[in-house]
């Protein structure tokens, strides 16, 4: 946290700066001077160097910010960028109070990518309680007209949120709906700064630190109300306060500093240069914050090692000893760091906002228990652990292969939420200056608080991945593709429809057509876009409607018009009707052999399968695809035989799954990219991840040739028992050599040690003598012209 400016344009009575023990701001400078600012960049940059950081978090702070002006602002976002951009990404964010916001700081915050959060404390009334100038007069208006030039198209993206500090003479009610009504992407509740000494204000009586857990609990009371009124609406915008403390019940990281036993890796840097502790920490008295450690003399390593700071990294342990006992510790966190102030006792007590704590947690705990989220649980700490977390019985499934439908719907969440995560670096990263992307961006985000699960629908189709993954890599090159960024419309005005939303949206034209993601393709003229009215489907003039297969229990979309399958090589293009009628056949017959005969696979491939793709035929053999970025996707080309259909899906559906386990689980060092391993499958040496993915996926070929001999006749049957043979010898061999290679992680080795002993019992079944002896002859052969290949290359490169 960087202080740009120690003077604000207001005189809330409430602020930590001006108004409590610690008045050092009387002494410093006004604005951050330019050497100040070239010294702060510098011992940024030189710690994420020496760290191997790859990201900085800087939030511009003030007083307020926005008075150091807009050109010494431009300097030091200059300053900043020319320093720590060659050595680690920047994330750049300013907290203002909003009443300086104009278009020439926005440009600017665009320009740098600079997300702004604004400080407003409910409706007018609520506001003016305390965020006045200094004449008395309301700053509400003012605010308002910043935010609502925030929310223009072109600045949405840098909108972060609202911050409300809480006063309980405010109707909770009405400060929640005058911050939803400023329409922000999320917002935020804190308490009032207090301490032991300097209590909260408003309490019916003083609160004894003796016995924290007794009290009131006003300030409880007045956020259970807002919690149940936010709940009761759906939860229709991130409200950081209750999500920080539903993320702490479940094991997950809180992103609140006052929430949970998360580290906290926070330093500020005052305009002087002057490096202190948490700057909240000037409520409990005069140089409580003080670290006598400034840039100019000492690096910021010098001061990540003061006490001060590194209590607040020991997790529970750097808690007091009452609340390292109490139930709901691992939610709370003891409280907020300066709140636990008591003169004679430092910070070494429980928050002075102890009791209202506990009552809200045990709350929000119950609330979840209620809506079927937690379980049997009846209070916060006997929460699930986290809200991706695998059983040891789930992950063992996994590395032999399988996965009931349970543990698939959680690679499935799992995915799901990493696709959010891409969607959200789409809207800060995408190009902040095209109106017709900030555009259907805003459309997008409003869906998301409104319908929620029309945007998910869209975001859990496989080629959105495909897509957001794309545009941030064009993005990152510093050429993104103007189809690509185009193509967030289709995805807005898909996301609509599903809605139901009455609106008027364009949708871009592609080879004639204008795809339209989970529906299939409009019909297009001359012009570049097309126009839909997105409140029903059947008003759409669909020229290539997107088809579905189905079979027992199961309904899935064959995907021919989304431009963004092409990424599987061989796509083919639009099938006619007889083919499509002959692709229904065969996925029909492909799902009835695994019901039939490879049952272990078919619920976790009812669960995740999300498309199916066609591909152009081979003749010679079942060619087959599947993407990394597109999960549940499987791309097909069929030949004659229908059961045909049945090896790719499993086959490619082993790539599926191991593709999102390695999107969850570090299984080899990730520093090992040659590529130095043999497979047996393989004229080449393949990377330890390209290994992987092939072993997984051969456990499920050879199983269905396994079985698929013991069913099938005649000349087909000893084809079969062959492909068995070759492939139980080869996949075994896949996984001598990961177990061998020394570069598996534990978790990595439990996995291949998982894989072999699926394959070990199958390596026992009797077999033709004349197939093995075969199979034997093939891969010493397949062995020795590897090894030769790759001492001639080795030769060549010396």
């Amino acid at each position: 946290m960087i202080k740009v400016h120690s003077r604000c344009d207001l005189a809330c009575d409430y602020c930590y700066m001006y108004e409590h023990a610690d008045q050092s701001w009387r002494g410093r400078p006004m604005g951050l001077a330019p050497e100040t600012a070239t010294r702060i960049a510098f011992r940024i940059a030189e710690h994420a160097a020496a760290h191997q950081l790859s990201e900085v978090a800087i939030v511009l702070h003030g007083g307020e910010p926005l008075l150091l002006g807009v050109d010494r602002t431009r300097e030091f976002l200059a300053a900043l960028h020319a320093a720590i951009a060659p050595v680690a990404r920047l994330n750049l964010h300013i907290h203002t109070n909003g009443i300086l916001l104009s278009p020439a700081f926005l440009d600017l915050f665009t320009e740098y990518n600079v997300r702004v959060g604004v400080s407003l404390d409910g409706d007018r009334t609520a506001n003016d309680r305390h965020r006045l100038y200094r004449n008395g007069r309301s700053s509400y208006d003012q605010v308002s007209k910043s935010l609502e030039l925030l929310r223009r198209p072109q600045y949405r993206a840098l909108f972060s949120g609202l911050l409300c500090t809480v006063d309980i003479a405010n109707d909770p009610i009405a400060v929640y709906r005058g911050l939803l009504e400023q329409d922000p992407p999320r917002m935020d509740l804190i308490m009032p700064h207090s301490n032991w000494e300097h209590q909260p204000p408003g309490l019916r009586s003083r609160r004894d630190p003796d016995n924290p857990t007794q009290g009131g609990g006003e300030y409880a009371q007045w956020l259970i109300a807002v919690f149940d009124a936010w709940n009761a609406d759906g939860r229709p915008i991130p409200l950081r306060t209750f999500e920080s403390v539903i993320a702490a019940m479940y094991g997950r990281p809180s992103s609140a500093e006052a929430i949970g036993l998360d580290q906290v890796d926070l330093l500020v840097i005052e305009t002087d240069g002057s490096l202190e502790q948490v700057d909240s920490l000037k409520t409990a008295f005069e140089g409580a914050a003080a670290t006598g450690l400034n840039v100019f003399d000492n690096s910021l390593d010098e001061a990540a090692v003061l006490p001060g700071v590194t209590v607040r990294r020991d997790g529970i342990d750097g808690v007091s000893a009452v609340c390292q006992s109490c139930s709901v510790v691992q939610v709370c966190g003891g409280g907020f760091y300066p709140d636990r102030y008591r003169p004679g006792a430092g910070f070494d007590n429980p928050s002075v906002y102890c009791s209202d704590l506990k009552e809200m947690i045990d709350h929000v705990a119950e609330s979840e228990v209620a809506a079927g989220r937690g379980g049997a649980q009846t209070s916060a700490h006997e929460a699930p652990a986290q809200a991706h977390s695998l059983s040891d019985d789930q992950f063992d499934q996994l590395a032999a292969g399988f996965g009931d439908a349970a543990t698939i719907d959680w690679l499935a969440q799992a995915q799901s939420s990493l696709q959010r995560e891409l969607l959200a670096g789409v809207g800060r990263f995408g190009p902040q200056k095209d109106e017709k992307f900030t555009a259907a961006w805003d459309v997008l985000v409003s869906l998301d608080a409104s319908a929620p699960d029309a945007v998910a629908t869209v975001l859990a189709h496989p080629y959105t991945r495909v897509w957001a993954t794309a545009l941030l890599e064009g993005v990152s090159a510093g050429e993104p593709a103007a189809a690509d960024v185009r193509h967030l419309q289709a995805v807005a005005a898909s996301a609509a429809l599903h809605a139901g939303r009455d609106l008027r949206l364009p949708i871009p034209v592609r080879d004639g057509v204008a795809p339209l993601p989970t529906f299939g393709a409009v019909k297009a003229g001359a012009e570049d876009q097309v126009w839909i009215e997105t409140g029903s489907v059947e008003g759409l003039d669909l020229i290539q409607p997107l088809r579905r297969l189905t079979a027992t229990g199961l309904s899935v979309p064959l995907e021919d018009t989304d431009p963004y399958r092409i990424g599987h090589t061989f796509a083919a293009d639009r099938l006619d009707d007889a083919e499509a009628r002959r692709w229904q056949a065969a996925f029909a017959a492909g799902i009835d052999f695994l019901d039939a005969h490879l049952p272990r696979y078919a619920p976790g491939l009812r669960t995740g399968l999300r498309a199916v793709m066609p591909m152009e035929p081979e003749e010679s053999y079942d060619r087959s695809a599947s993407m990394r970025a597109a999960f549940g996707a499987v791309g097909i080309a069929l030949r004659q035989s229908l059961v045909s259909a049945a090896l790719p899906l499993i086959h490619e559906f082993q790539h599926v799954k191991m593709g999102a386990i390695l999107d969850m689980f570090a299984l080899f060092d990730r520093a090992d990219t040659a590529p130095r391993y043999y497979a047996p499958w393989r004229p080449d040496p393949r990377p330890i991840e390209g290994l992987l993915q092939g072993t997984y996926a051969h456990i499920g070929v050879t199983d269905f040739w396994r079985v698929h001999r013991t069913v099938a006749e005649g000349a087909q049957r000893q084809a079969s028992e062959r492909e068995f043979v070759r492939w139980r010898m080869m996949t075994a061999e896949a996984i001598r050599q990961l177990q061998g290679s020394g570069s598996l992680t534990p978790l990595g080795e439990r996995f291949a040690e998982g894989m072999s002993a699926t394959v070990r019992p199958w390596l026992d079944e009797p077999v033709d003598a004349e197939a093995e002896r075969a199979a034997v002859a093939a891969a010493r052969a397949h062995r020795a012209a590897f090894e030769e290949r790759v001492q001639v290359r080795d030769d060549v490169n010396a």
